[in-house]
C-alpha cells in the first residue's frame, strides 16, 4: 500500500503541472492539442521512467512565474525520493530560462544549493548559498545551510562565526552547538601545539557552556600527554559536577591520574564515594578491583554479596548463578570472574533527542546531527 502510494506521487505532481498547463492555455487561448504529450509524460511516470517525463512535462509548460510553483514541487519531489540527479537536472533547466524574475531564480537556486548538498557536492552548495545570503529574504536560510556546510567539510572557524551570527539573526543562543564547535576548533590546533589558541576555544566553550564535559576531557587529555597528572585529574573531577553520567566513562583516565601520582588511597576513596551513587558495573567492577587489594577478599566478598542483594536485577546476578565453585579458592575465583565479566562489558551511548545508539562516544550525533546530545546509558 505504501509503495503505491510512493508510485502516485509524481501523478499527483504531474497532475497540478497539468493544472498549471490548462490555465496557461487558456490565458493565451491556445488550443489544447498538447493533451497526448501530458499523458505520455505520465505514462512515463508510472512506467518509472521519469528522465523522459521530466522533458515532456518542460516542454508542454512555459516556465513564468504563475507555473514555477508546480516545477519546483516536482524537484522537490524527486530530491525527497533520493533521485538527487533528477533534481538537479531540473532545477538547472529551469535556473537557465531567461524569463524568471530575480525572486524567481533566487527560489530556483536555494532548491539547487539543496541538491547539491544532497548529493555532496558542498563546494557548489556552498557558493550558491554564499549568493543567496547576500538577499535579505533568503539570508536567514543560507546562514543554516551555510552553517551545516561547514560542519560537514570540518571548517570549524567558519562554523562558529555563522553559528554566532545565526543566533544574531535568530535571537536565539545556541550554547552545546557553539560550545562543542569552539571544542572541535580546539582540536584543530591541538597538533599544531599552539597552546593559547587551544585555551582560548577551550575557555570560550566553557564560558558558553559551564557544563559541557568535553572541554574538561579535552584539556584532561592534553594534561596527562604532558605528563601534568595532578592538573589532569584536577580537571577530570570537575565532570562529577558537570554531568555524573559522564565519570564511568572516563573513569580509566581518572584512575590512572591517580596510579600516575602514587594516590592510592585517595582512588580507594574516589571510588568508594563514586559506588555508592553510581550502578554502573564499570565503576562496581573497579571499586571490587581495588577493594581486594586494599581490604581483601573478606571485604570484597561481603560487598559483592550486598550489591547482588540490592540489584538482583543486574548482570553480575547473572554470572554469580553460573559460577560453580570446585575448590577452597571459589570466592576469590568467583569475584576475579566477576571482575573479568565487568570488563568484557561495552558502554553504550544513545541520543536523547532521536534515540540513536551506538557504542563509540559521539559528540554530534550521527543521525539528527545535533551536538552534545548523546548520553551513556547505565551498565
Amino acid at each position: 500500500m505504501f509503495e503505491f502510494a510512493i508510485m502516485l506521487l509524481p501523478v499527483a505532481a504531474a497532475s497540478g503541472w497539468y493544472v498549471a498547463f490548462r490555465h496557461y492555455n487558456a490565458k493565451l487561448k491556445k488550443p489544447s492539442n498538447e493533451y497526448e504529450g501530458f499523458f505520455k509524460g505520465i505514462n512515463y511516470l508510472l512506467n518509472e521512467q521519469p528522465d523522459k517525463a521530466i522533458d515532456v512535462f518542460i516542454d508542454l509548460l512555459e516556465v513564468d512565474d504563475e507555473t514555477i510553483e508546480t516545477h519546483l514541487a516536482l524537484g522537490t519531489l524527486f530530491r525527497q525520493r533520493g533521485e538527487v540527479e533528477k533534481s538537479i537536472r531540473l532545477h538547472q533547466n529551469l535556473i537557465a530560462r531567461p524569463q524568471i524574475s530575480l525572486d524567481t531564480r533566487a527560489n530556483i537556486l536555494n532548491e539547487l544549493g539543496l541538491d547539491y548538498m544532497r548529493a555532496g557536492l558542498l563546494d557548489r552548495a556552498e557558493n550558491i548559498f554564499l549568493e543567496l545570503e547576500k538577499m535579505e529574504l533568503h539570508e536567514v536560510n543560507a546562514v543554516r545551510q551555510l552553517l551545516s556546510i561547514f560542519q560537514q567539510e570540518k571548517e570549524w572557524l567558519k562554523a562558529i562565526d555563522y553559528a554566532t551570527r545565526l543566533e544574531s539573526i535568530e535571537f536565539k543562543k545556541q550554547p552545546l552547538l557553539l560550545s562543542h564547535l569552539h571544542c572541535e576548533a580546539a582540536l584543530l590546533y591541538r597538533f599544531e601545539e599552539d597552546a593559547d589558541i587551544i585555551k582560548n576555544h577551550l575557555r570560550k566553550a566553557l564560558k558558553i557552556d559551564p557544563l559541557c564535559v568535553r572541554v574538561n576531557i579535552i584539556s584532561a587529555e592534553i594534561e596527562v600527554a604532558k605528563g601534568e597528572y595532578k592538573q589532569a585529574l584536577k580537571l577530570l573531577l570537575k565532570i562529577m559536577d558537570q554531568d555524573r553520567k559522564f565519570v564511568p566513562v572516563f573513569i580509566d583516565l581518572i584512575l590512572n591520574c591517580y596510579d600516575r601520582l602514587g594516590q592510592s588511597k585517595q582512588k580507594f576513596d574516589f571510588l568508594s564515594e563514586l559506588q555508592e551513587s553510581n550502578e554502573s558495573t564499570i565503576v562496581v567492577s573497579r571499586f571490587l578491583d581495588v577493594l581486594l587489594e586494599h581490604k581483601g577478599l573478606e571485604e570484597a566478598s561481603a560487598f559483592m554479596h550486598k550489591k547482588l542483594r540490592q540489584h538482583p536485577s543486574k548482570s553480575y546476578l547473572k554470572l554469580y548463578a553460573g559460577i560453580t565453585r570446585p575448590d577452597k579458592n571459589t570466592e576469590l575465583e568467583f569475584l576475579k570472574s566477576i571482575i573479568k565479566q565487568f570488563d568484557n562489558d561495552v558502554q553504550n551511548f544513545q541520543c536523547k533527542q532521536c534515540g540513536f545508539t551506538s557504542v563509540d562516544l559521539n559528540w554530534c550525533c550521527p543521525s539528527c546531527q545535533d551536538w552534545g546530545v548523546i548520553e551513556p546509558i547505565e551498565i
